[in-house]
């Protein structure tokens, strides 16, 4: 029968920098947040207390909204201690999951918990996401760079869970393999303290010194955008969507938290057999617009295959939403071919002379807009808003929470009151003697009973319904009838919060064998937790992580840098990988990252595709400070850039 068939359940799992933006992603319709704590998290920046996360879970589990925290970044063997001691107080704080990149997690000695591992592990091949599916965890987040028909040959050849990103900033490197900053700024990404070195402008440059592209972004993505590819990411067997942005502010999260809530919905009106996992209602007052919060421009980067632009050679910052094009202007003034409404103190940007200028709207009157400063606004100019104070502020202003629907029963017979707290599947009861009287006007106190009972108060609870079915309710006062409303719905928060920690999933870790013998740095092998994994799965030699120094024969690896505090990336151990790669390849590359995307087909001068510029090769991005090699691998389709500046002005 159509009511017995088993829904499959879709989540929108959304960023919290904080205990606030989490609690407005769960107003706005998030089914899981995920946030970080304190340390070991892969944005440094973004860290939270125990007691902090330990009231999000609170907040959460009473609309069966999950909770994941971020324990991503690679650890040291100093630090296993710490990251034990952590994980079990997050377990005891009642997180859902913790999501991992550092594989010697698995190996510490933790309570049962439920593990997913982050796309910073480079899950971007079916032989690795078969190997985290035969190992136990319960949920891999996928690369971004992966296509429909990729994720689909994954679904159908593995059972695991499979998590997407589906909106936010892009990583223009294999997540997880990016060591620019690491090598560069001695600040590990893989340690949660990239420097972003991508977002710099850069030039390409021919063999011969012929520059094809000046002082351009060329490597700084444009965000992600996958909402025109919910109803294709479902079908290929995705069931959570996650939002990127653990560094975003409120109003980001509110509003692309609910832009996608109402995507999610709208496609299970459509289908059926499909489900929300958290329960109760979110009031959204605002129309939620994803253009009119922080990108950089969008794209859908490779779910429906290569295309271009994937990249804003202009600015690695925020341009906002599109307002039109200039069609006039005078010494103050300028109109635009649009019916944009720009207001007073909006932001405005567009690019002149290949770079981005902002300027604020001061005013408006017949003759058109009035920036603060005209300069650089000239017919055709495209005019983008990328501050929308009416928008901000309707965003900001929508602080209605999140409540479930509540139905309370009311019975008494034989001297015991009974009292039924129905909500959205769980239910909770009390039963107390009658101390008074039975009412002589039974309808009257029916009233009373149901005004007081109705009243959902600070409670996450709307009650739509009191029944009473008992023509003996005791003659209470409001007050008394109120005390005892509040006593139903605590005991019935007390007991979904309790189911919620009890009912825990838990991944069951297994020793499977990796499908390589051979593994390199790219592994970010840090610690001999992690050593000790991949022996135990038949790996037979293990490259140690850039942030470790080499062994000499027979000895230990060592740390990079000082113990004590997170520049450890210090010189003279950072050289002695630099020098050991240095020493493997003769032209002294040092590799930095690997990446799909590709600055020829950005340019239109693919080298497997146009042929009508024979480009003088090898190429180079220089910024100034530093200079890279450009390589393409055109039968992989993939981009690699090495360092290839002297060691002595890096290190």
């Amino acid at each position: 029968m159509a009511g017995n068939i088993q829904k499959t359940s879709l989540e929108l799992l959304a960023p919290a920098l904080n205990k606030d933006t989490a609690i407005a992603a769960i107003n706005h319709g998030a089914d899981a947040v995920y946030i970080g704590a304190d340390r070991f998290g892969a944005r440094e920046k973004a860290g939270n207390s125990i007691q902090d996360i330990e009231e999000v879970v609170k907040r959460a589990h009473v609309f069966n909204v999950k909770v994941y925290a971020t324990v991503n970044t690679i650890f040291f063997d100093h630090e296993a201690g710490q990251i034990q001691k952590l994980c079990r107080a997050l377990w005891n704080a009642g997180v859902d999951a913790i999501i991992i990149q550092d594989t010697g997690i698995l190996e510490l000695d933790l309570p049962p918990i439920r593990f997913h591992i982050s796309t910073q592990a480079d899950n971007r091949t079916l032989e690795k996401i078969s190997f985290w599916d035969k190992t136990g965890v319960s949920r891999v987040i996928l690369a971004r760079e992966l296509s429909l028909k990729q994720i689909a040959e994954i679904r159908a050849k593995t059972k695991i869970e499979l998590e997407v990103f589906v909106h936010g900033a892009l990583c223009v490197s294999y997540s997880g393999n990016c060591y620019m900053s690491c090598i560069v700024s001695r600040r590990s990404a893989n340690r949660g303290a990239c420097s972003q070195p991508c977002r710099l402008p850069y030039s390409l440059i021919e063999a011969d010194g012929k520059v094809i592209a000046r002082d351009k972004h060329l490597l700084s993505l444009r965000d992600l955008n996958a909402s025109t590819a919910l109803s294709e990411l479902i079908n290929a067997g995705v069931t959570s969507f996650k939002i990127e942005g653990r560094l975003k502010d409120s109003a980001y999260v509110k509003n692309i938290t609910a832009c996608y809530h109402a995507l999610i919905n709208n496609f299970i009106e459509q289908n059926q057999n499909f489900c929300r996992p958290a329960k109760g209602g979110c009031a959204i007052n605002f129309k939620p617009d994803i253009e009119r919060t922080f990108s950089r421009g969008y794209s859908t980067y490779f779910i429906f295959g290569r295309q271009r632009p994937l990249a804003n050679f202009a600015t690695p910052k925020s341009m906002g939403k599109y307002a039109g094009t200039v069609t006039k202007t005078d010494a103050k003034h300028f109109l635009l071919d649009s019916a944009a409404n720009l207001a007073n103190g909006d932001g405005i940007c567009f690019v002149s002379n290949g770079g981005l200028v902002g300027t604020q709207i001061i005013g408006k009157d017949d003759k058109g807009f009035v920036p603060q400063s005209i300069k650089g606004i000239t017919t055709g100019t495209e005019i983008f808003c990328n501050r929308d104070t009416e928008f901000i502020k309707q965003v900001e202003n929508s602080e209605t929470p999140r409540s479930r629907s509540l139905v309370i029963d009311i019975s008494a017979a034989d001297g015991v009151l009974e009292l039924e707290a129905e909500t959205e599947g769980f239910k909770s009861g009390l039963a107390f003697p009658v101390d008074a009287g039975i009412a002589e006007n039974q309808r009257r106190a029916a009233e009373i009973w149901k005004a007081g009972m109705s009243k959902s108060g600070q409670s996450p609870f709307n009650v739509t319904r009191v029944n009473v079915n008992t023509s003996e309710l005791p003659h209470y006062p409001a007050s008394k009838i109120n005390g005892l409303r509040r006593l139903l719905l605590n005991k019935l928060i007390m007991e979904i919060l309790e189911d919620a920690f009890k009912n825990r999933p838990v991944s069951a870790i297994n020793v499977s064998g990796y499908y390589e013998r051979h593994i390199g740095f790219q592994h970010n092998v840090s610690n001999k937790f992690a050593r000790l994994f991949y022996s135990r799965r038949n790996v037979e030699t293990i490259e140690p992580a850039i942030e470790i120094s080499r062994p000499p024969q027979g000895g230990q690896w060592s740390v990079v840098g000082d113990q004590r505090s997170e520049k450890f990336a210090a010189n003279h151990l950072l050289g002695n990988f630099l020098n050991e790669v240095t020493g493997k390849d003769k032209a002294g590359k040092i590799p930095v990252m690997t990446t799909r995307y590709c600055v020829l087909f950005e340019l239109d001068m693919c080298l497997k595709v146009n042929q009508r510029r024979k480009l003088k090769l090898p190429l180079s991005i220089d910024g100034g400070n530093q200079k890279y090699a450009v390589e393409f691998d055109c039968e992989r389709c993939e981009m690699n850039i090495y360092l290839v500046q002297p060691l002595k002005a890096v290190l």
